[in-house]
């Protein structure tokens, strides 16, 4: 099984925290802002049904904040894409999770009453809400590096990496050759 992750991020904003560690890793990564529109759902579901036909499993690593639409967000890219894919996506829902708000005692705000979604909200997690930022950068990176090594075949992926070096070493040797003549 190749797995095929993506980060996926509520908020532009936390782009930079994500970035680096999604490049190191070499996993794409998406700001949603908010709930994606259905032309960007439809893109990303037709990308996902190329990855579902070449063999990979494509696994979405979604990050939003604890509120009432935060949460629906993780629900909705799933049902979306699944729909546009023509194949189930797994939308994996990594922060923010109750677990990790009482972990790192995260403040509360009040969640929004006049959101449509509040009621249902209410009923599981009470009045408050919680902002993503409410993590700190480094554990957002771990959050993400540690999703990713969990689903990546190490073999592969150390295959590749050699014969990423080689094919680099190969390219300077021919450069260099042509630099002497």
């Amino acid at each position: 099984q190749i797995f095929q992750p993506q980060v996926w991020i509520e908020k532009e904003a936390l782009v930079g925290v994500i970035e680096a560690v999604c490049s190191e890793m070499d996993v794409p990564f998406f700001a949603c802002r908010g709930y994606n529109s259905l032309s960007e759902a439809r893109s990303s579901g037709k990308k996902i049904q190329q990855q579902i036909d070449g063999g990979r499993i494509p696994i979405i690593f979604h990050l939003g904040d604890h509120d009432p639409s935060g949460i629906d967000m993780t629900r909705d890219n799933s049902d979306r894409l699944s729909m546009f894919a023509r194949n189930a996506v797994e939308v994996r829902r990594l922060a923010l999770n109750r677990d990790q708000i009482d972990e790192y005692r995260a403040l509360p705000n009040p969640a929004k009453v006049t959101d449509s979604r509040f009621g249902g909200y209410q009923e599981l997690h009470g009045q408050d809400s919680w902002e993503l930022d409410a993590l700190e950068p480094a554990v957002i990176v771990a959050l993400v590096r540690d999703a990713v090594l969990g689903v990546r075949d190490e073999d592969a992926w150390q295959e590749s990496v050699k014969e990423e070096e080689f094919g680099k070493a190969q390219l300077h040797r021919c450069h260099e050759l042509l630099r002497q003549r």
